[in-house]
């Protein structure tokens, strides 16, 4: 039962972690606002109280010293500072750490005293209190009811900020409750009153001496706007404005018996729960996947067999057969897009770990970068989005390190001084593309000749051959790197090739482009799922192999004669550019066809890592379903897996990472 709440609590854990972080970002780019200050202040204290319930002393104490001292921020004793937001974001990272030894089950869970001191210290450091302060009049200030206290958590949900507003009416004032009414009529025309006390209906008009009436306000405008709005009515003394206090805002959650009550009576209203989502674990999705995955081989057998039923008679059992087939193809296509948009997530969960990154980059670096994301709502699956995290941070760390220049350098180029980092998602067909652009210097073939040559990557006479898109694709070479000096950020440059191998294991593809001093674009293409792909069926003699569609570049047909050999290497030249062919047969220890004129070439890769897959024939594109070899076969160089046929025969699927880096090291 306790694994049961502990992966809940660390799946909350983690989205107010995130929201944290988000959080954090906009205080330090709007400054002092009320409502991004009890939204950060909500969540410690949601993670205060299910910490504690779970027994993680660490993280309840120092969720504990972050709400006190964001409540002082809130109570107007605090300034949003440069130093406030750097120890609440240090706290943050303390608190992801703890996180990851709740994660690993570690008994010895981070030090955190260093930090609570710093928080406790720094919640000392209050502004004096002084006369004009949101100090409040002795005015009645009701106990919030669970259903205001609802409505008071919906308004600040929607970004509404809350507070107190107390107002006091002169002594002369003849007509009190009137006056009463035209305050009230004031604020609800900028936002909404949710109590008001002494009720309006029960105001004494016969009171002596000046009277004082407290609303409780929410809307769009700050408090300081709404002070001078009230100052200005007739009759209005003074008016003083201030946030609610720690008890009257914990509004996260009502008692289990409320809950039940409410929902209960909603559901008596509408004849259902108004709850529409469920948590189901990966586990059981992978296996829902599994299984969509043998109704596909099974729905392909079906149609072989039918269309080889066809070929031998034709009645009406067979055209049956066949409407059955078809009818069955498409409940399976449904069945199949609705598991996997089951297990599809939006790409803006890896995004938002970006915005905090490139700030403490920047800040680090001494740059100005505006980052702007697009498409954080395109849906990817959730194994991809956790395998394309890596990659995708080193391309931002390279472009921030190596691309984008010094403020003082932009502006002596002509450019703005803040660089600009876009992160971009997209649909296109089947597949999910992520571009990673800048507008730094961009790269320079020359220095990427130079730089090959010093490093004994290529020769001086290969180096003055190469075109300037193979110069800057030598950016994927092993060991790589332009960089003068060796950056905390980046390292030493060297990783470019891990990232096109990672990505291309997952079946995708990189590419880049680039301007010189302009900047540069890094491109990715991925499937939508690893489970189900789409494949290109190629034949070797009577051996059926399969190769993912989403690493294929181009097919072409050439001659025998459009081979040539250069050191012991077969390779053709397509639009300039010299390509190795593979001869696929020599790899499989398969005899190749003799006396074959024409030659179909299957283009895989990218960049300067283009490779021609030789193969007899060419039999068409299939959904294949991936399985794994298991553990009785274990790891196979260039097999990515296998899957069954229609006439139940198995294919193997290749793995074109494997194939190119074997060639590479041949």
């Amino acid at each position: 039962m306790f694994s049961e709440y502990r992966e809940v609590f660390l799946e909350e854990l983690g989205e107010q972690l995130q929201l944290m972080d988000d959080e954090i970002l906009k205080l330090e780019q709007e400054g002092d606002s009320l409502r991004v200050i009890q939204s950060l202040f909500r969540a410690a204290h949601t993670l205060k109280g299910s910490s504690a319930a779970m027994g993680f002393e660490e993280m309840k104490q120092l969720t504990h010293e972050m709400e006190h001292l964001l409540d002082q921020v809130r109570s107007n004793k605090l300034e949003v500072t440069g130093p406030l937001i750097d120890l609440l974001f240090q706290s943050l990272d303390y608190l992801k750490q703890l996180k990851n030894d709740i994660e690993r089950n570690d008994k010895s869970m981070t030090d955190i005293s260093d930090c609570v001191e710093k928080l406790q210290t720094f919640t000392d450091m209050r502004k004096p209190a002084t006369g004009s302060g949101p100090t409040m009049y002795s005015a009645p200030k009701p106990v919030l009811n669970l259903d205001t206290r609802l409505k008071v958590q919906e308004a600040q949900d929607h970004g509404l900020d809350v507070y107190w507003i107390g107002v006091q009416v002169s002594a002369e004032c003849v007509i009190k409750g009137a006056r009463a009414y035209v305050i009230h009529s004031n604020l609800t025309d900028n936002g909404e009153v949710f109590l008001t006390a002494p009720e309006l209906e029960k105001m004494d008009e016969h009171m002596d001496g000046p009277f004082y009436i407290t609303f409780l306000y929410a809307g769009n405008r700050s408090s300081q706007e709404m002070q001078a709005l009230v100052a200005d009515l007739t009759d209005v003394v003074d008016v003083k404005a201030a946030p609610l206090e720690i008890e009257e805002t914990v509004l996260v959650t009502p008692s289990s018996a409320a809950q039940e009550r409410i929902v209960h009576d909603e559901a008596a209203q509408t004849g259902k729960s108004k709850s529409q989502t469920i948590r189901v674990s990966v586990e059981r999705l992978e296996h829902l996947m599994n299984l969509v995955g043998e109704l596909v081989i099974d729905q392909t057998r079906i149609q072989q067999v039918e269309r080889t039923q066809r070929r031998r008679i034709s009645d009406d059992s067979v055209n049956e057969l066949g409407q059955i087939s078809d009818h069955l193809s498409r409940i399976i296509g449904d069945l199949q897009e609705s598991v996997m948009k089951a297990r599809m997530l939006p790409i803006e969960q890896l995004f938002n770990r970006f915005p905090r990154m490139i700030r403490d980059l920047s800040r680090d670096l001494g740059k100005e970068i505006d980052l702007v994301m697009e498409g954080k709502d395109t849906e990817l699956d959730r194994t991809l989005i956790e395998e394309i995290a890596d990659p995708l941070i080193h391309l931002i760390r390279n472009a921030v390190d190596h691309g984008i220049e010094m403020p003082e350098k932009r502006e002596q180029s002509g450019k703005n001084r803040k660089g600009t980092l876009r992160i971009q998602a997209a649909h296109e067909d089947n597949q999910v593309v992520i571009y990673v652009e800048e507008d730094g210097a961009g790269i320079d073939p020359a220095k990427m000749r130079r730089s090959a040559v010093e490093k004994g990557i290529i020769l001086a006479e290969e180096a003055e051959q190469l075109s300037d898109r193979e110069a800057i694709d030598l950016i994927f070479r092993p060991g790589f790197s332009t960089a003068q000096a060796v950056s905390d950020i980046s390292g030493r440059g060297v990783g470019m090739d891990i990232v096109r191998s990672h990505i291309e294991k997952l079946n995708g593809l990189i590419d880049i482009e680039t301007k010189l001093g302009e900047g540069t674009c890094f491109k990715i293409k991925l499937p939508l799922t690893l489970a189900i792909i789409i494949g290109l069926l190629v034949k070797l003699q009577d051996q059926t192999f399969i190769i993912p569609m989403s690493n294929i570049a181009e097919i072409v047909r050439v001659t025998t004669g459009d081979i040539q050999t250069v050191r012991g290497q077969s390779v053709i030249v397509l639009r300039n550019q010299v390509i190795p062919v593979a001869w696929m047969h020599d790899s499989f220890h398969i005899r190749k066809m003799e006396k074959k004129k024409n030659i179909p070439l299957v283009i895989v890769g990218s960049a300067e890592k283009r490779l021609a897959l030789a193969v007899d024939e060419l039999i068409g594109n299939q959904e294949i379903v991936i399985k794994s070899l298991g553990s009785y076969i274990g790891k196979v160089d260039c097999i990515a897996g296998a899957t069954i046929l229609g006439d139940g025969k198995v294919a193997l699927i290749l793995e074109v990472s494997g194939i190119i880096n074997k060639m590479g090291g041949n």
